[in-house]
């Protein structure tokens, strides 16, 4: 992370040679004073904030502050008026110390004067009504004015963010007792309102950090609003294997284990103009829609392959969800003999079309299932209902359910004829980022580079399937989310959504 490029950056760069070493050719050999005097000569500059020191002739004006007017002159001496105001002194550069703490000071208070808006500027925010469920009915537009910074925030400016079944996940997990931080990312300040967030990138129009610069982009979770205050707590630099640099929110509430959504990617703003053309917009946008759910999905693969060892064999429930296609390529990337789908008789014909599963089926055919196999069963629907009718189908060879999504929201089994059930496992994105650290599975056979490296080929596959829409404004938004909330959106759209006006420029915040 780089400070913003102003005229301040350079005084401040001058103020750092000081801490540096003098060329040993300019030093005289008699005292170490010279040594300090020639150096000193190589980081004075008109307007510089310096320290008087060993003045022999005149010791009152030792330890006082000045600025410099003028210089060097022909005979080597500046002119510094003193902070008083009653004096002006013509000094050698060996009595002159840069002042570093008052150049910092200066630095910050040109940062706050340029950060300052003249003019007021409104947020507009979706939040839902506590009380009214996840329907349409329960959004909500609010219209706030964005705060003043104080020390250590930034203002982001949300520039686009995604919305699917993840997003309305992220919203049904915080209702439960175990994921209610999901509703504390960016808490809502009005009582009987919350909020989640979604994927989203972001631009820094105001900072009050001294590491974050104006103008930084950022990759993370995101408010479904136009702008978002947030506290900075810390910034990561760049690694050593290239993983990029990192700014910490501060978020209330939010436990260890969700800590990852607290971190923002920097992203790197093209500098050479022949980098910035369509394409490259476009894969931006493919990343938001895809990158989390391809994550989630691998490793929901290598929770399974711990897990159930040689089990070759996995029924997936709403096969037509993108995190079910994205589980689906990811078996079939390690070489799973029989992966089938469960799907919708509207969606029968697209989740075919992906060429992913070994076999399709509608719910209405799981009589049909062949029961010659030792099974797995992803529960993508959390339908007592239907887990009921499959494991009367598959009997002892049903050996193992992991359900995908808050449990306590499952639509329960009316009657339970079985004795016995299958294993069960509640999948947990974050415990098993946390369990995959220490899995022979995943540490000695090069998982961390097969997801980095198979992503792309996995956006190019489904690029083939998916199309996107774009989303502007709070009415569009409502209709899509209307659409996605009742699972009434086509299978093969994947929505873009902004808050922002579409002629808009980042500089019109500013005078």
């Amino acid at each position: 992370l780089q400070l913003p490029h102003c005229c301040c950056t350079t005084r401040l760069s001058m103020a750092s040679r000081i801490l540096q070493p003098a060329d040993k050719e300019n030093v005289e050999p008699s005292s170490a004073s010279q040594q300090a005097d020639v150096s000193g000569t190589t980081t004075l500059f008109k307007g510089a904030p310096v320290l008087i020191r060993g003045l022999q002739g005149a010791p009152e004006y030792n330890g006082c502050k000045g600025v410099i007017r003028s210089g060097p002159a022909e005979n080597g001496r500046y002119e510094v008026a003193l902070e008083s105001g009653d004096k002006v002194l013509s000094l050698k550069a060996a009595n002159l110390n840069l002042d570093v703490d008052s150049l910092k000071e200066y630095v910050a208070k040109k940062r706050e004067e340029k950060s300052k808006r003249t003019l007021p500027l409104t947020d507009l925010a979706i939040v839902w009504s506590k009380g009214r469920g996840l329907t349409a009915k329960a959004l909500v537009e609010k219209c706030l004015q964005v705060p003043e910074l104080d020390d250590h925030q930034v203002l982001l400016r949300v520039d686009k963010f995604a919305f699917s079944h993840m997003s309305l996940g992220y919203l049904v997990k915080g209702f439960t007792r175990t994921f209610s931080a999901y509703h504390n990312f960016y808490q809502f300040g009005e009582d009987g309102f919350y909020r989640s967030a979604c994927w989203g990138y972001a631009t820094v129009v105001e900072s009050r950090h001294p590491k974050v610069a104006v103008g930084t982009r950022l990759y993370g979770l995101m408010p479904p609003s136009k702008y978002q205050v947030m506290p900075v707590g810390g910034t990561v630099p760049r690694g050593r294997n290239g993983e990029p640099p990192l700014v910490e929110l501060t978020m209330t509430d939010v436990p260890f284990n969700l800590r990852r959504f607290q971190e923002m990617e920097v992203v790197e703003t093209p500098t050479d103009e022949t980098q910035i053309d369509g394409e490259a917009a476009l894969l931006e946008d493919w990343r938001l829609v895809l990158k989390e759910i391809y994550t989630m999905a691998f490793y929901m693969d290598e929770n399974l392959l711990v897990d159930t060892g040689m089990i070759n064999s996995v029924i997936i429930s709403c096969a037509s969800a993108k995190t079910a296609l994205a589980l689906a390529y990811c078996l079939r990337m390690r070489e799973m003999r029989y992966v089938v789908g469960l799907t919708s008789a509207e969606h029968l014909e697209f989740v075919k079309s992906t060429n992913l599963y070994h076999e399709v089926y509608t719910y209405d055919d799981v009589d049909a299932l062949p029961n010659n196999r030792t099974v797995v069963y992803m529960d993508f629907k959390c339908e007592g209902d239907l887990r009921h009718r499959l494991t009367l189908r598959m009997g002892t060879n049903l050996m193992y359910n992991m359900v995908v999504g808050p449990a306590v929201f499952q639509k329960k089994v009316t009657d339970q004829i079985f004795e016995k059930r299958a294993r069960e496992v509640l999948f947990d994105e974050s415990s098993w980022r946390e369990r995959r650290r220490m899995v022979a599975e995943v540490t000695k056979t090069g998982r961390n580079e097969m997801l980095r490296d198979s992503f792309p080929a996995f956006v190019s596959r489904m690029r083939e399937h998916f199309q996107l829409r774009r989303v502007s404004g709070p009415e569009e938004f409502r209709k899509m989310y209307e659409s996605v909330a009742s699972n009434e959106a086509p299978p093969g759209e994947a929505y873009i959504c902004s808050l922002q006006p579409e002629d808009q420029e980042i500089d019109e915040i500013f005078a």
